[in-house]
């Protein structure tokens, strides 16, 4: 089903998204929606970024029929613009001169060709709002692929390589300039690229490098229309084109041009045009170093068997999906927990996990992406050993002077810091994540053993907000404990019990949370003094 609108609606309504992602500090938003590798067109990604930014494969509700896939009941769809077609005839002309082109008895030529009438708004959903037969998914495959260290440094060689022995002016190479700052640089003058390894060591560093650089190369070379821009303008540019790129390949980046992309709101057709260029050219990265791991990228599609896929966690668990388990899962690049629930599609028979938060996930994100840390549920059993993240997370010290937390003694390294202590707030911030998860699931559950891991649960809630706010003493009831629990989650920046009293005063005194907050703080203060007395009575 689809409306149809006139361009002044859609330019109205598209400006309002763009000047809507400045103001509230989500153009971050739109760039992850260009890297999630889809080839939407930059009104589309204004249009999904601005209804659910976690949008990585949209289609039609037919269209994921045909796929073996199916819209869950209740999803709210997507709006996107598609383009309305007409034949019309139209005559032939000349590319390189403009002439109209005739026949032998000097008639202007023809030709039939499709012309745009204007557009409608369809509607889409994303893949995490269906169900249904597994789809490959390469850039998943990829990135895990890139997180060892061999594959990354053949694939940065490769790219060198195979630019330098183009027929492209550009060239690249490595050189140690000490005593300077810089990671790399780009010379439109000698269409040269230059990774300084006194800066750049890491095969890591220098990949982001060269990504930044090779932006430059495309967007501001010297024939380009765009090379005398502002300095700030095209730093925004490759900057954002490197983050595009990096977050494609699973690589951890920040935006640090925020201030000179602040400027872009100033001008909105400005900020469009650099946008248009910027996902153009990731774009047009991504597909270069795709095509550098194409042998790679087959076998991957080769060797897809949700079989084995099922074969291989029913192993690694010790269990049976076809008991239906419920699984909490950590998810350690972004420090969050979620609990799901094994399913089997009725069509093709194959299994399935969908969370809490309803969306599906493929088996083979157990390997990929999220740590089992408990069997919440099984064959009617409620979990005995109960798995904490602080005992499968850990910050270990990597060889450039970074940290990294990883899973299970160092199996996987999941994200990297600059300080240790960095890592250590992220796994406090990631076991609090644990703790309101696993309250959410028994809130849930009817299961007779449920009172006995609340219990436990809440005295691991204690301990995690004592840490936290460096309060030795806390002792909350649950609810008002949860109710901390999410704003610590949501606002990393509160390390201690002061930090979270100056943020409640900030907090508008009208709006139902806060006084639902200061009352959380008010019994938390109240539960660490009957602590304090309990303790002056023991000693």
């Amino acid at each position: 089903m689809s409306t149809k609108v006139d361009l002044t609606e859609i330019n109205d309504r598209l400006e309002r998204n763009l000047e809507e992602m400045f103001q509230n500090n989500r153009f971050q938003d739109m760039l992850n929606v260009m890297a999630s590798g889809h080839q939407y067109s930059f009104n589309n990604v204004l249009m999904i970024a601005g209804q659910n930014p976690e949008a990585t494969m949209v289609r039609g509700f037919r269209q994921w029929q045909a796929l073996g896939r199916h819209v869950n009941k209740g999803e709210k769809s997507i709006d996107i613009l598609v383009p309305s077609f007409k034949k019309v005839e139209v005559q032939k002309v000349n590319e390189q001169t403009g002439e109209v082109l005739r026949d032998k008895n000097g008639d202007p030529q023809s030709e039939v060709r499709q012309s745009i009438t204007g557009f409608r708004i369809g509607k889409v959903f994303d893949v995490s709002q269906t169900d249904g037969k597994e789809i490959p998914n390469v850039r998943d495959f990829i990135q895990k692929d890139l997180t060892s260290p061999d594959s990354l440094k053949e694939l940065y060689d490769r790219f060198i390589h195979q630019t330098n022995e183009n027929s492209q002016p550009l060239t690249i190479r490595e050189e140690a300039h000490e005593g300077q700052t810089y990671g790399g640089y780009f010379s439109p003058q000698k269409e040269e690229i230059v990774i300084n390894t006194a800066v750049s060591k890491s095969t890591e560093q220098k990949f982001r490098v060269l990504i930044h650089e090779y932006a430059h190369s495309q967007l501001h070379h010297k024939e380009s229309d765009i090379k005398d821009l502002p300095r700030g303008h095209k730093e925004a540019q490759a900057e954002c084109a490197a983050y595009i790129v990096s977050q494609y390949y699973g690589f951890d980046t920040d935006l640090s041009s925020t201030g000179y992309i602040a400027t872009w709101a100033q001008d909105l057709n400005l900020a469009k045009q650099a946008i248009k260029e910027v996902q153009d050219v990731s774009r047009a990265t991504i597909e270069h170093v795709n095509s550098l791991q194409n042998e790679k990228i087959q076998d991957f599609y080769q060797s897809i068997n949700p079989e084995q896929v099922k074969e291989s966690v029913e192993t690694k668990l010790k269990l049976s999906l076809e008991d239906k388990p419920t699984l909490q899962l950590l998810d350690a690049k972004n420090g969050l927990v979620v609990f799901a629930t094994v399913e089997q599609n009725e069509r093709d028979q194959h299994f399935t996990l969908r969370t809490n938060t309803n969306r599906i996930l493929p088996l083979s994100e157990l390997d990929d992406r999220y740590a089992v840390l408990n069997v919440l549920e099984n064959k009617g059993q409620l979990v005995q050993e109960y798995q904490k993240v602080e005992d499968v997370l850990e910050v270990t010290k990597l060889d450039e002077g970074k940290y990294a937390v990883t899973v299970e003694g160092g199996e996987s390294s999941q994200r990297t810091f600059h300080k240790k202590a960095e890592g250590e707030r992220f796994i406090g911030k990631a076991a609090l994540a644990q703790s309101l998860n696993t309250d959410r699931y028994l809130s849930r559950s009817q299961h007779k053993e449920a009172p006995r891991l609340q219990q436990l649960n809440e005295k691991h809630l204690n301990e995690r907000l004592s840490r936290v706010l460096k309060q030795p003493n806390l002792q909350a009831e649950a609810k008002y404990g949860v109710t901390i629990g999410w704003q610590l989650v949501k606002n990393p920046q509160i390390q201690s019990k002061d930090d979270l009293q100056k943020h409640l005063n900030e907090l508008n005194p009208n709006h139902g949370k806060t006084s639902e907050l200061k009352e959380a703080f008010a019994q938390l203060n109240k539960g660490e003094k009957t602590k304090e007395k309990e303790n002056e009575l023991e000693r």
